[in-house]
């Protein structure tokens, strides 16, 4: 990380005086194809060069505007990345305006990206780079955990919450890249590893997950509410369908296998009420558990046949509206993982570090199952229409077909 100190004294928000617990750091980038921090930031220090229209930040109100950030990265003048800060980091900022549950200039700090035409892959590279580096420090400096939800956020993420105003930053940037913003929180993350924060935890390899992923896919679900489901479910169970709650094994003299055959045959008949979580979502109300063998019954299988529980698993889901919601529109692992967790498992523990160990499972299987399906060449199908005799027409018709949106159409011709 490059960070220089160029402080906006001149600016409105800065002599307002007014200061801030920092809960949280809020990403936005600039919306203008110019990288260079010399537009911003000012007046030059003999690194960031010369502002020949003078329309820096660092004035009263910019452009008219009562805006002022913490820090901005850019270009300096030498082409070389850096990162300015421009309000002292517990300054209360004038960067996201407010919505309907507040402003999230009362909580975050913020960073302002210098955006170019969002083509320059390397440039988005090193930036990327500084702002996950400048996440890092300041999540240190402030006690900060990226793992725990709202902490590190984008602009457009800001005004889901409530608390910023409609804007799309970074959110339209980071994916033309193959990142968002929760790669993003990832790479924090990992950048704090060695700081004393928890690393992100990956699920052991099983051998359901890979027919888990598929069927929940088949579902209409995207990645990210498959991956939260699916880590939710290996924490319940470890995706292991005839799991017998490990502490109910010995009170009640069953193994696995042993409890699940004897649920199947008759000779246990206790399943209903007797309190022990079972299966990939180790249902465990009694009410949750007869409709669980009800409905096993119904398909004539297995209490612990796998496909069985996730089709009765995507049935319960139906009745559980806002995590369905959140599921269908999710935006990010974490996301859906949190939603899983404290609106459908409801364990006893739904604190911060439940959280982010579920999340960390979650986004292992989104790095595993969405870089394998990326990197699976596209397959092209063709379609024969028919046969013209007349040439003419044959080229007034393909002209037609393009002209709809399939541009890869072509006349073969034949004797």
């Amino acid at each position: 990380m490059n960070l220089r100190k160029l402080i906006f004294t001149n600016n409105a928000c800065y002599k307002a005086g007014r200061t801030i617990i920092p809960k949280g750091i809020m990403v936005h980038s600039t919306g203008a194809n110019n990288p260079n921090l010399r537009r911003y930031v000012g007046p030059d220090d003999g690194l960031l060069g010369k502002n020949q229209y003078n329309n820096h930040w660092n004035q009263d109100k910019p452009g008219g505007r009562q805006v002022c950030v913490h820090a901005f990265i850019g270009k300096l003048a030498d082409g070389s990345i850096a990162t300015y800060q421009t309000l002292p980091w517990n300054h209360r900022g004038w960067h996201c305006a407010s919505g309907s549950k507040g402003s999230g200039n009362d909580t975050h700090i913020s960073i302002e990206i210098c955006e170019d035409a969002l083509t320059d892959v390397s440039y988005f590279k090193a930036v990327y780079k500084e702002a996950t580096e400048l996440c890092a420090y300041l999540c240190k400096e402030y006690k900060l955990d990226p793992a725990v939800d709202g902490v590190i956020i984008g602009h457009f993420e800001g005004h889901k919450r409530g608390i910023a105003s409609n804007h799309a930053d970074p959110g339209h940037w980071f994916p033309k890249h193959g990142k968002s913003m929760d790669t993003f929180r990832s790479d924090v993350q990992k950048l704090l590893a060695d700081s004393g924060l928890p690393k992100p935890e990956t699920p052991t390899s099983t051998p359901n997950e890979e027919a888990i992923w598929n069927h929940l896919t088949g579902k209409g679900l995207n990645a990210f509410a498959v991956a939260g489901i699916m880590g939710n479910l290996y924490a319940e169970s470890g995706l292991k369908p005839t799991n017998l709650q490990n502490s109910y094994e010995k009170s009640l003299g069953y193994t696995d296998a042993g409890y699940t055959a004897a649920v199947d045959n008759g000779s246990y008949t206790n399943f209903v009420k007797d309190r022990a979580g079972y299966g990939l979502a180790q249902w465990t109300f009694w009410s949750r558990k007869q409709a669980l063998l009800d409905f096993a019954k119904a398909a004539g299988k297995s209490i612990g046949d796998m496909t069985m529980q996730l089709d009765f698993l995507w049935k319960e889901l139906q009745a559980y509206k806002a995590v369905m919601s959140t599921l269908k529109s999710a935006t990010s692992v974490k996301q859906a993982s949190d939603a899983v967790l404290t609106g459908y498992e409801k364990p006893a523990d739904q604190g911060d570090t439940a959280k982010r160990k579920r999340a960390g499972y979650s986004q292992g299987y989104y790095d595993k199952y969405v870089k394998t399906v990326t990197s699976t060449p596209k397959k092209h199908y063709c379609i024969q229409v028919g046969a013209f005799s007349v040439k003419a027409n044959a080229e007034a018709f393909l002209a037609k077909v393009k002209a709809s949106g399939f541009t890869d159409a072509f006349i073969k011709y034949s004797e």
